[in-house]
């Protein structure tokens, strides 16, 4: 089962400017993404990785830690508004065209998880493989048992309503079904699901699930410091 691995790292992030290449306990951030991708290759896990960036000193710095940043993506492709599965497209096709090779699924690293390790890509592949042809798309999840849909609501003027209406708003948790969280870390693509369905996500995903502690994924200044709590940064 051929999977490549695509890390998608476009410029425009809006609350931590930068924030690919922003130092996280000495490394920019995409480095851990791209570690993951190398010793996945070393593993025989992947035939190959691509970072897919529309910055050329994103592209610099990732090929400076061992990433293979074969082009610069299409500007078209690197907006706000840019659905991720056209930029996993993209590589896909230009893997295949260079490469003269089909692969069978794709694996997507993000960089904004850098606490994911390498048993995770190694366990969430084995699952997706052993689930094989049935399985289309895997996702990675942790436990959300602290997040109930009766305590979740939307703003309505200066008061709130239930995202989920018609719960009890006081339930006990223990009586309720197991919720996961999807963490984002890691995702896995069918082929003819992304380019047939333009989905990275069925249905119906497989998961894997990944400790809380790994599951921090970095959105604002705050994940930030987290990061580098759990990372034991020094501060000194």
């Amino acid at each position: 089962m051929k999977l490549l691995a695509i890390i998608p790292a476009r410029c425009g992030s809006k609350r931590i400017p930068q924030k690919n290449i922003k130092l996280l306990n000495n490394k920019p951030l995409i480095y851990y993404a791209i570690k993951l991708a190398n010793e996945a290759k070393k593993r025989d896990i992947i035939v190959g990785h691509i970072v897919s960036t529309d910055n050329e000193e994103i592209a610099s710095i990732a090929r400076d830690n061992g990433g293979n940043v074969p082009f610069l993506r299409p500007a078209e492709l690197a907006t706000d508004d840019s659905p991720v599965v056209d930029t996993v497209i993209h590589g896909v096709n230009w893997w295949e065209k260079h490469h003269k090779d089909t692969i069978h699924s794709i694996l997507i690293l993000q960089p904004t998880n850098p606490l994911t390790a390498i048993e995770d890509v190694t366990n969430s592949v084995r699952c997706y493989s052993d689930n094989q042809p049935e399985a289309k798309s895997l996702i990675t999840v942790c436990d959300a048992q602290h997040v109930r849909l009766s305590a979740l609501y939307h703003k309505k003027g200066k008061y709130l309503e239930q995202v989920k209406k018609d719960i009890d708003p006081v339930v006990r948790r223990q009586s309720l079904k197991r919720l996961y969280w999807r963490n984002g870390a890691i995702y896995i693509t069918r082929r003819d699901l992304l380019l047939k369905d333009r989905k990275v996500i069925d249905e119906n995903p497989l998961y894997y699930e990944m400790p809380k502690v790994r599951s921090l994924a970095i959105d604002d200044e705050f994940d930030w410091d987290m990061a580098e709590f759990l990372m034991g940064y020094d501060r000194k």
